[in-house]
This record gives C-alpha cells, structure tokens and sequence, in this order.
C-alpha cells in the first residue's frame, strides 16, 4: 500500500523490469526508482513496451516530450528507439530562451512540491519546439495526482499540439480526479496496468 486508502496493484508478471522498483518506501509517498535506471535492461525494456502499445500510431508522431526530471531520462531512450525528437518540459526558469520564446504551464499545486514545501509548481518549454498540428507521446516516470502530466497536456494542447498518448512506469489511480481523468482521456500505457 503507497499511501492509505490507495493500493498499487501488483506488477504485472509479463513486465520484469517492475522488479526493479525498489517498493519499500521507506515512509515515502513514493517508491524509489533509481534501482529501476540501475538495472540492466530495464529501461530498455520498458521503453519497448512503450513502442509497443503506441506501434499504430508511431508513423504520425512528431515528437516524444519528457517531464522534468526522470522523465526526460524515459523520452530520450524512447526517442531514440522510435527515431523521434525528444521536447523537454522544464523546471521553470530552467529554459535559457527570452520569456517570450517560452511557453509555460501555468502554475499547478503538485505533490511533491507542496510535500517540499513549494506551494506550486510550474513546467515550461521552447515554444520554437511546438508546432501547431504535431503529434506526440508524452511520458513520465510517475503520474500520482496527475497534476504535471495534466498541466503539460493543456499546455501542449493550447499550442496546436495534439497528444496522441501518454507513457508511465506507474499511473497511481484513485489518487486524484486529475489522474483518472488523464486514463480516461488519453491513451495511456502505465507499466504497472495491464
């Protein structure tokens, strides 16, 4: 169990990478991943699976975007197994462009940072990336609340960017309404779902 009330359901068998996933907590909210990235294979083998579910739509999708931070670990080794250009969503402040050549979330109230004390949180990317009618598949380590995959979404979206999927190690339904909204809107592949 992550937290009360919310269990994560058991990895699925067919998925061995989940193995690596070092799931104690340790009194976290969540599990610890770099056992996960420290694994040989692992990555490689979730990535696959990523490919995989999103195989039909490969041949349309422009680019991959990753949310700071391990997510941009996940978009670059995506990116390079389906030969796709790889868009980061940053920090904010983190984009050395001019503020009007970059295009920002919108500030959202994020587990993490508010469990750190920051009351919000903001992503922002170069808007130069972003082209009106592009395609892409976004992917992140972990989607809790979904409040940055949901902010990154709309911010995409009100770019002309359409987001054809969303790929995660780990969806943690029942969490928050944002995180089932995004599995109800979106074609997601979460590693720990079958």
């Amino acid at each position: 169990m992550l937290r009360p009330g919310v269990s994560t359901p058991p990895p699925p068998t067919s998925r061995p990478y989940l193995d690596a996933v070092d799931r104690n907590g340790r009194g976290q909210a969540r599990y610890e991943l770099t056992s996960f990235f420290a694994t040989p294979g692992a990555l490689s083998g979730f990535v696959a699976d990523i490919a995989g579910h999103f195989a039909s739509k490969l041949p349309t999708v422009d680019a991959v975007v990753g949310l700071d931070a391990l997510g941009f670990v996940v978009a670059g080794a995506l990116g390079q197994k389906i030969q796709k250009p790889v868009i980061l969503a940053r920090k904010a402040g983190k984009v050395a462009m001019p503020p009007e050549d970059v295009v920002k979330t919108g500030s959202y109230a994020d587990y993490m940072a508010v469990k750190a004390g920051a009351a919000e949180k903001e992503l922002e990317m170069r808007r130069d990336l972003l082209r009106q009618g592009m395609k892409v598949i976004i992917v992140d380590e972990w989607i809790d609340t979904g409040a940055s995959m949901a902010a990154v979404t709309r911010m995409l979206e009100s770019c002309g960017v359409e987001v054809v999927g969303i790929g995660t190690l780990q969806l943690t339904e029942g969490r928050a309404d944002v995180a089932d909204d995004l599995y109800k809107r979106y074609d997601v592949f979460a590693a720990n779902r079958e």
